[in-house]
């Protein structure tokens, strides 16, 4: 087992997390028309940096981030699905965790790893239907603009010890201010049917979504679910899972910021820690979490 150490300006954030002795194989599914066609990214070295190179020309510099991340920063084997044509039952058996990313369109994830007995992480709040969360409503914002997010469960493993309020993107050169990103959320938290624990909301200033729809008080960003919750229809969830509601949509047109970003791809050490300990939970190697020394 390894500890991870990040630095903040001068305080030193020490991660009570460990990795696996052995690399955790990770699905990342993206959309379909990212893997050219033919290529076999599974199996096949080449096809697989072909991926990344549409990715790259493609502007999809979060899931860049985030395959780079999981495999160069943490140690990890990522294996790369296409959304169409990918099947749950193999997904699920060659890897120790599944990542469902923003851009996919939930039509073509839908509730297909809602019975998977290996954790799942997803970014895409319209899964939350197709997840169990909402009873079987609908209500999603398509994104909500800041660069704050609030933590109101500090207890948990992936959020103890953190401020209660904090920036979790980096600074900006085009404006000198923290990247402006979105996240996914809902827009009416009575359809929510109390499934796993609400860890971070975003903040009372953010109360309207990038599509000009009202947003409640404590609209959630982070839900972690325990295996074995009771969701909405009375089936539980084999394995844990993470709602993460790091969208990928680009909002700095809207203040003059850098158009080239991604939510993932701007995230600072807080920001990246949140999605670090996500992973390492749901994995279920999130082992203690110290004291940290902030700023």
């Amino acid at each position: 087992m390894k500890h991870g150490l990040l630095v903040v300006g001068m305080g030193v954030l020490i991660l009570g997390l460990s990795t696996p002795a052995w690399p955790a194989k990770v699905a990342v599914l993206i959309p379909e028309n990212r893997i050219p066609a033919g290529e076999d990214p599974i199996n096949d070295p080449l096809s697989k940096q072909a991926v990344l190179d549409m990715l790259e020309s493609m502007g999809d510099v979060g899931i860049l981030w985030l395959i780079h991340h999981l495999e160069n920063d943490l140690g990890h084997i990522v294996n790369i699905y296409g959304t169409d044509t990918d099947d749950p039952g193999f997904v699920e058996n060659d890897n120790d965790l599944i990542f469902i990313t923003e851009e996919i369109g939930s039509g073509t994830v839908a509730g297909d790893y809602r019975i998977a007995t290996k954790p799942v992480i997803f970014t895409e709040s319209y899964l939350l239907d197709d997840m169990g969360f909402t009873n079987g409503a609908s209500a999603f914002t398509g994104g909500a603009m800041t660069n704050e997010i609030k933590i109101v469960n500090p207890n948990h493993p992936i959020t103890q010890g953190m401020p209660e309020t904090l920036a979790i993107t980096q600074i900006d050169s085009f404006t000198g201010r923290p990247y402006m990103v979105t996240f996914g959320t809902l827009t009416d938290l009575s359809i929510l049917a109390d499934v796993g624990e609400i860890l971070a909301v975003l903040p009372e200033s953010v109360n309207e979504s990038s599509n000009g729809d009202p947003l409640p008080e404590n609209a959630p960003i982070l839900i972690a679910v325990e295996a074995g919750t009771p969701l909405d229809r009375g089936d539980t969830n084999p394995a844990r899972w993470v709602f993460l509601g790091y969208s990928d949509v680009d909002p700095n047109d809207l203040y003059d910021g850098d158009p080239t970003t991604r939510t993932l791809s701007v995230l600072n050490d807080l920001g990246i820690q949140l999605l670090d300990r996500s992973i390492a939970w749901a994995l279920g190697t999130l082992t203690r979490i110290p004291d940290w020394p902030l700023r």
